[in-house]
């Protein structure tokens, strides 16, 4: 791989003699023109062109398959290990947002994604979750899609079950000689790492936290998310309470509707009052269904949102794309289905 961090990008520079200049010709092919051939880099030597190619690949991982759909893109990347794992391209009116894996599998457990069940294989690399936007990137430039512009850590795996790779991919998408994008422009989704929330907030990046709660108490929650058994309710919220203070961002919350479950009125009563004074949004999402896993789609969002809205929170409906190509939210595998 040639570099997905300053440091060593530097030191390559320096190993080759390279030139400021030079460099940041390289720089620019791989981050901004999204070139993954060392030949295409047509301002460059022909024999600096050979030197690259014999010594370096912009990436070590490659899309082995690609489906389009609803307008989304999603590519399956494997890495030299034989790991795979799914990232979504998601279009919008002016823009397209990455939304990336940060491990492949996932410990979480819960019971309507079908990530769940498959467990954990590893967790990803900062270099490896930078290869992956570098693949959306390459695949949206190539194919004429709207420029990556948001990314959602989202996808497959806890992002703060692998804290420090993400933060360090973190700066990687910040860096602005490397992908430029504004720590405001991502987001990223966790069950609720109690510990990690905390220490996360200590860092005051510009990034959107996303919890996902699902539930409005901690019985229903643990039946539907195992994992919330060692982190109750009420030490998350003080946990992004915290986090607000400490950052001075608005955290968000994502409540997943699932039909008969958790999508009554006396379920939005009780959230509204676990939330009352916080200073967050909700963000309502619609089931996407999943192979072998009986919930259906609540038939009450809107009623849902009015009484949120009725005890004072701020709640909105996420718009759900990628469902023809099972790239919705919770659809996401470590490979797509034979």
């Amino acid at each position: 791989m040639f570099a997905y961090d300053t440091r060593r990008f530097q030191k390559i520079a320096t190993d080759l003699d390279l030139p400021a200049f030079r460099l940041a010709q390289v720089r620019h092919w791989i981050y901004k023109s999204f070139t993954g051939d060392f030949y295409e880099m047509s301002n460059l030597s022909s024999g600096l062109r050979d030197i690259l190619a014999s010594k370096y690949y912009v990436t070590n991982s490659h899309v082995v398959a690609a489906k389009t759909g609803d307008g989304s893109v999603k590519l399956l990347i494997q890495y030299p290990d034989g790991a795979k794992i799914e990232t979504v391209i998601m279009g919008y009116r002016d823009w397209s947002s990455a939304c990336l894996s940060t491990q492949v599998g996932c410990a979480m457990g819960c019971t309507f994604c079908a990530t769940g069940p498959m467990g954990l294989e590893r967790s990803l690399t900062s270099e490896e979750i930078a290869e992956q936007l570098w693949h959306c990137c390459h695949y949206a430039k190539v194919n004429s899609l709207k420029p990556i512009r948001n990314i959602v850590l989202m996808g497959i795996g806890e992002p703060l079950a692998n804290y420090h790779n993400v933060v360090g991919f973190i700066g990687k998408a910040n860096a602005p000689e490397l992908f430029g994008i504004g720590q405001r422009r991502i987001t990223l989704s966790t069950v609720g790492l109690v510990s990690q929330i905390l220490e996360l907030a200590q860092l005051k990046l510009g990034i959107t936290l996303a919890v996902s709660l699902h539930a409005p108490n901690d019985k229903l929650r643990n039946q539907i998310m195992p994992i919330s058994c060692k982190y109750p309710l009420q030490e998350i919220v003080a946990a992004c309470r915290k986090y607000t203070e400490v950052t001075g961002r608005r955290v968000t919350y994502e409540y997943l509707l699932l039909e008969g479950i958790n999508d009554q009125g006396s379920h939005a009563s009780e959230l509204a009052g676990l939330l009352r004074g916080e200073n967050c949004l909700v963000n309502l999402i619609t089931f996407n269904q999943v192979p072998g896993v009986s919930f259906r789609p609540s038939t009450n969002v809107g009623s849902f949102q009015r009484r949120l809205a009725q005890a004072g929170l701020n709640a909105t409906l996420r718009r759900s794309i990628g469902q023809e190509i099972d790239a919705a939210c919770g659809q996401l595998r470590k490979g797509f289905p034979e």
